[in-house]
């Protein structure tokens, strides 16, 4: 499945105020990725929406504080209790 066009957004501020831009499908609602328009080199992408998600390595992970014990982490990636700091 190929998707086109442009995605449907909202936008919120999280604790900290760093706004995020959640990104989905317009027609079925699907999760496609979440931009930071306060942190532009950060741009997450729901694995859910690639075609081959092996293709790609985390490069970080955000909000360990969430997460299951059950969901082993990569152990060479930087891990954030929350969200990473905004880079100045």
């Amino acid at each position: 499945m190929t998707v086109t066009g442009e995605a449907s957004q909202w936008t919120v501020v999280g604790e900290n105020g760093t706004r995020k831009s959640r990104g989905f499908c317009p027609t079925c609602g699907a999760p496609v990725f979440i931009a930071f328009p306060d942190m532009p080199d950060v741009f997450v992408v729901s694995a859910a929406s690639l075609d081959d998600p092996s293709r790609f390595r985390p490069a970080m992970v955000m909000w360990t504080a969430a997460g299951q014990a059950w969901d082993p982490l990569e152990s060479e990636v930087p891990k954030f209790d929350k969200m990473p700091p905004a880079a100045d």
